[in-house]
């Protein structure tokens, strides 16, 4: 659904290409989707950060970050990312303006336990016919193709993957970065509006794993890092594990994950907990 809200502006998506490290702008290809994604993997953080922040200064207006251009404003001062909806629809808003035929999903997690709800964004790509998940949330380096009648699955010792064909739409099996826990997400609606991601959003006030705690956790070349319940994580082909950094949370944002200074330290004061 390329509306007039998904597109970003010239100066905005040149800007955003510069920090994923992409010099030259993709082709419109499975090749240049997979390069996009790729670097929006390696450099956009999963994070409730800003979040955080907001909820805990019980600030007024909507959570910061759901319209793409805020995210990316952040994000190239920052380092900032943002939990589903906001990075669903800011991955979203950059494909399509790099000329994707990119759609809007949402989608229940978990939906063994809690039920078909709206409580996930992710973001559909169709190229030459065929559909593929490119998830900002699960960020799974690589596009999951989707196929009709049969499952399909990314073989990534870290990231992987796997979709089933439920009816005319998907579940997507992932597992959680830092605890060996697969998990079920099943796709209810392959096209959608930004309103309802900024509606669904706004819902999370109130129902959201990410509304207590800092949580952060983003790809590099073979290993994934999380920072959770006050922990870091490492995941690597050989599994996680769990440690407390030299330094301290906080300075593991700054110096490992990339945040700004200025970020981490608007962050509450026991969230994560103060260096040593």
């Amino acid at each position: 659904m390329v509306d007039g809200d998904a597109l970003l502006s010239p100066s905005t998506t040149e800007a955003v290409l510069q920090r994923l490290g992409l010099d030259d702008r993709p082709e419109v290809s499975l090749d240049g989707l997979d390069r996009v994604y790729l670097a929006w993997c390696r450099n956009v953080p999963f994070d409730n950060l800003r979040k955080r922040i907001h909820l805990v200064a019980t600030e007024s207006g909507p959570l910061p970050g759901g319209e793409p251009e805020d995210f990316f404003a952040s994000y190239l001062a920052h380092g900032t990312g943002g939990t589903c909806w906001p990075t669903a629809a800011a991955l979203h808003a950059l494909l399509a303006s790099l000329g994707f035929d990119a759609r809007r999903g949402s989608a229940a997690m978990h939906d063994a336990v809690a039920g078909p709800v709206h409580t996930h964004g992710t973001t559909i790509v169709r190229i030459e016919g065929a559909d593929h998940w490119v998830d900002a949330s699960m960020l799974s380096n690589h596009p999951l193709p989707l196929r009709h009648g049969e499952p399909t699955h990314l073989d990534d010792a870290i990231r992987p993957m796997r979709a089933e064909p439920v009816a005319d739409k998907w579940r997507v099996w992932w597992t959680n970065p830092a605890f060996d826990m697969e998990m079920g997400c099943l796709l209810l609606d392959d096209d959608t509006s930004l309103d309802h991601y900024l509606t669904r959003y706004e819902v999370s006030r109130t129902a959201s794993p990410f509304n207590t705690g800092a949580y952060a956790t983003r790809n590099f070349d073979g290993r994934t890092v999380t920072v959770a319940m006050g922990s870091r994580f490492e995941r690597t082909a050989e599994g996680a594990a769990q440690s407390d950094p030299p330094g301290g949370l906080a300075a593991c944002l700054v110096e490992e994950l990339g945040y700004s200074e200025e970020i981490v330290a608007s962050l509450p004061p026991d969230d994560p907990p103060p260096t040593a």
